[in-house]
């Protein structure tokens, strides 16, 4: 089973005080107290579209399991027979996202919306949030597009200190808005690239030769 989580969903932003002015280096090193999380760097659609197939098919195997919380004890059965394959396929698949949020993630950074925070949550004590959440920072013109589709697929947004946290009842739903946020990539490359993108990849290059 796919576990539902009681989430009052609300649409509560303000595009007038997002957070603005972020630069590369923000980006790579982190913006927000959110410290375990990694920069995505730039992923591109095809990644993007990899990670949610990917993702699609854990969701259906988890939906069918008896288990609770079939995505959690679909990696912990790939853990303990392949620990090897388990690291890659959460190192070069999902980059160490959660299962169920991981292709929004990837989506969104597709988009060159900026992400800091990401979970999947569950009916265990391994996860931080009590249900499925994203924190991205869009610029108010991919804002303007990327909260059209989360009203469309059932999914919330609050917004903290400029920053937005979508959230979602299932990761099903955080899987669809993923598949949504891909299906609109012509109108999100339409937009003009954010400042933090510029130099991003070449300094992501250098932090990891520190």
């Amino acid at each position: 089973m796919i576990p539902e989580f009681d989430v009052d969903i609300r649409r509560d932003y303000d595009l007038q005080t997002l957070l603005t002015g972020l630069s590369a280096e923000d980006v790579a090193r982190g913006f927000t107290e959110h410290h375990e999380y990694e920069c995505l760097g730039l992923p591109s659609w095809e990644e993007a579209a990899e990670c949610l197939t990917e993702e699609a098919a854990f969701l259906e195997r988890a939906g069918k399991s008896d288990a609770p919380d079939g995505v959690e004890a679909l990696l912990d059965g790939l853990r303990d027979a392949d620990d090897i394959g388990y690291a890659e396929l959460m190192s070069y698949t999902f980059r160490w996202n959660d299962v169920g949020v991981a292709g929004l993630s990837l989506a969104l950074g597709a988009a060159r919306i900026a992400t800091f925070y990401s979970c999947s949550s569950g009916l265990d004590k391994r996860h931080h949030a009590y249900h499925p959440m994203v924190g991205a920072v869009p610029d108010p013109e991919r804002a303007g597009l990327l909260v059209r589709l989360i009203e469309a697929h059932n999914c919330g947004v609050s917004q903290k200190y400029g920053r937005w946290y979508i959230n979602g009842r299932s990761i099903k739903d955080m899987h669809a808005l993923g598949r949504a946020v891909l299906l609109a990539r012509d109108a999100f490359d339409a937009l003009p690239q954010p400042a933090w993108t510029e130099g991003l990849a070449e300094l992501l290059d250098e932090l990891a030769d520190e």
